[in-house]
């Protein structure tokens, strides 16, 4: 019996090393665990943000491919009056053609005029305002220019000059704002009245206008 209690003494002291050393219980491991998951799901959530492959926010809709937000539509009228406030800058003819298979494109029409802040914007002005051209193109030539038409912009650097064509692009890369600082006036339309002048109760060519008063363009 004597001989008994160094082994019980030797034993207790055993477990009690073994404990001290034992693994943390299940509950606690369960909630170290949790922590982990809620650490990791917060930086792949932040991964999949930066651009591999998710978390895309209604924010990020609406805009174009370079990441830009999309450009605002333009108005008739308030281009045809920054036009008018650019009298002191040089105006632009501007056309359309219609573009055909093979390469075999029609005749240039004539379609108005640009102007831009320092005569410096005219290829961006006529990209930009691009779809005001075709608008009023189609409405001087409704023969010749059918529904359904490609069309390709250019302006004439010179009077007497050839046609020099512009790529939509000049107008899709540029910067926010820059409508403000071109306009655009189309050939008058009588049959429509769009840019048109009167003077006296009848329409007049521009130079012709004197104290002509214009109509009203949406």
């Amino acid at each position: 019996m004597k001989s008994s209690a160094p082994f019980i003494l030797f034993l207790s002291s055993s477990l009690t090393a073994v404990t001290a050393f034992a693994p943390v219980s299940l509950s606690n491991e369960i909630v170290h665990r949790d922590t982990l998951s809620q650490c990791f799901a917060g930086k792949t959530s932040a991964l999949f943000m930066a651009g591999f492959g998710g978390g895309e926010t209604s924010s990020k809709r609406g805009k174009n491919k370079k990441g830009g937000a999309k450009l605002p539509k333009l108005k008739a009228k308030a281009q045809w009056d920054r036009y008018a406030e650019l009298k002191q800058c040089q105006k632009v003819t501007v056309g359309v053609r219609m573009k055909g298979g093979g390469g075999d494109n029609g005749d240039w029409m004539e379609v108005g005029r640009v102007r831009s802040e320092n005569h410096e914007f005219t290829e961006v002005a006529v990209a930009r305002q691009r779809a005001l051209i075709a608008e009023h193109a189609k409405r001087l030539y409704p023969v010749q220019i059918p529904a359904n038409a490609v069309l390709e912009w250019g302006y004439l650097p010179e009077e007497n000059s050839e046609w020099a064509v512009v790529d939509k692009s000049k107008g899709d890369e540029a910067p926010a704002g820059i409508e403000k600082k071109m306009g655009f006036e189309g050939i008058s339309d009588k049959a429509t009245g769009f840019y048109c002048f009167y003077h006296e109760g009848r329409i007049v060519e521009r130079e012709e206008e004197g104290k002509g008063k214009r109509t009203s363009v949406v």
